[in-house]
């Protein structure tokens, strides 16, 4: 009874590895398509995040400039970064990982900046609009103003835009813009970490074969 006991475990240990084994051969002619279509999601919400940006920002400030050299940085980068991490490419995918990190760090400029120039724009737009604003608030307000774009200052003021694609609300741009960025990381990141952990399996898989031979 105990000798039939302990063949079954082993018997169970066998399979489990042969399993193991015959998946991560398959590894060798299947792409890495869950953690290559994590970082294309990513790339996506990416540039979702700052098509809304640039539709709230003025579009000849600086800022806005760096918003659009950075996402083209994301895009070309990160294409290229999913690409190596479809292919169990260990730098690819912390490349990925990174540009996730990228992406975790947007959420603290572009939406804060949007959120406290929109304050700003709301707190004196009546003030401006009735002309009772001291010169110093005048001066704050026109600040407020250059930096938001007109498909957000022109519902406040009256103003028909025809380029208001989304809601006028600046805060809810910016909390948008935050889940977007926050989803975009978290796809880019788990893509890269999924990645690196099959590719590290396969390598160390391949490693062994070559070793025997």
């Amino acid at each position: 009874m105990i000798n039939e006991q302990k063949e079954r475990n082993t018997l169970t240990k066998m399979s489990d590895l042969e399993y193991s084994k015959n998946d991560v051969e398959m590894m060798r002619y299947r792409n890495n398509k869950l953690a290559y279509l994590l970082g294309l999601g990513g790339m996506v919400f990416s540039l979702l995040a700052c098509f809304m940006g640039l539709n709230t920002l003025t579009a000849t400030t600086a800022n806005t400039m760096v918003a659009i050299m950075i996402n083209i940085v994301v895009l070309l980068g990160g294409f290229l970064a999913i690409e190596r991490t479809k292919n169990y490419n260990t730098n690819g995918c912390i490349a990925t990982i990174v540009f996730g990190g990228v992406s975790f760090a947007r959420i603290f400029y572009y939406p804060l900046l949007i959120i406290a120039n929109f304050n700003t724009f709301r707190s004196l737009v009546d003030g401006s609009l009735s002309g009772t604003l001291t010169e110093e608030e005048a001066k704050t307000f026109a600040d407020a103003y250059k930096m938001l774009g007109p498909s957000v200052t022109s519902y406040y003021l009256n103003e028909d835009v025809a380029n208001a694609f989304f809601f006028p609300n600046g805060i809810a741009r910016a909390t948008t813009m935050i889940v977007m960025l926050s989803i975009s990381a978290g796809m880019f990141i788990a893509g890269g970490v999924i990645g690196f952990l099959r590719a590290r399996k396969l390598n160390a898989y391949l490693e062994s074969i070559n070793q025997k031979k």
